[in-house]
């Protein structure tokens, strides 16, 4: 029998873009924080479960069998109960700016390092960075799915990654980065971004400066998190920013 927890503390730090898994279900991956059990990863859920970043949340996960990372966790009868899944989370309150804030500082004080290659190095999948010297661009895909499924929300149609024609991107380095070449590059996972692209198509490097990245009035800081199927190739799940 697999190990289960309950969760009553769980503080949603974000989620990932739609992906499709192999028997075609549309999922999306959640990142979360909980004083009892640490960084959190959730999946798979169906893109209309949704939750709020910085939203406590309650929750009975299992462990995810084919998952070896430590971090990672699935809802209870998540296949069995798919359709329902939406059912097993309680929505609790969302944070005050103020309590974000400190918990955002408490976050970087546990589970930041200098180098991602320290989470490689520790065998850890998910933590934060503080970087510098930004920038982001989008990667033209080779190849992508044009088609779009039907939508799951009502209205417009609904797109996974593999829907669009570009990839999010941000070369940064880290407060003391040991990578040889000096700087990461890492594909950005977060949702609002690839729903940016979505909302607007003409103007896609316009998510840039909404998000604030390398504004001096502004202070970044990064959740990344590994692949499960490449332990040491990290992406940015998440972009916390805020005025100085």
């Amino acid at each position: 029998m697999s190990e289960t927890i309950k969760l009553n503390d769980l503080i949603i730090l974000g989620n990932a873009a739609p992906d499709e898994l192999k028997d075609l279900r549309k999922t999306v991956c959640y990142a979360g924080y909980s004083p009892s059990h640490g960084l959190i990863r959730i999946y798979p859920i169906p893109p209309s479960v949704q939750m709020k970043r910085w939203q406590r949340v309650e929750v009975q996960l299992e462990r995810n069998p084919q998952d070896v990372r430590k971090e990672s966790w699935k809802i209870c009868g998540s296949k069995s109960d798919w359709p329902r899944l939406g059912q097993k989370i309680t929505r609790c309150e969302q944070l005050k700016r103020k309590e974000w804030l400190e918990l955002l500082y408490s976050l970087h004080q546990r589970f930041g390092v200098d180098c991602v290659q320290k989470l490689n190095e520790n065998r850890l999948s998910l933590g934060l960075v503080r970087p510098k010297n930004f920038k982001p661009y989008f990667e033209k895909r080779e190849t992508f799915d044009a088609s779009k499924q039907a939508t799951l929300f009502g209205g417009e149609p609904f797109w996974t990654k593999q829907n669009y024609g570009f990839q999010p991107r941000l070369q940064y380095e880290c407060e003391n980065c040991e990578l040889a070449r000096g700087y990461h590059d890492q594909q950005i996972i977060e949702w609002g971004v690839y729903e940016w692209m979505r909302k607007n198509p003409t103007n896609i490097e316009g998510v840039w400066k909404n998000l604030h990245i390398g504004e001096e009035k502004y202070e970044t800081s990064l959740l990344v998190g590994n692949q499960r199927d490449h332990l040491t190739s990290f992406m940015v799940i998440s972009i916390f920013r805020h005025k100085i």
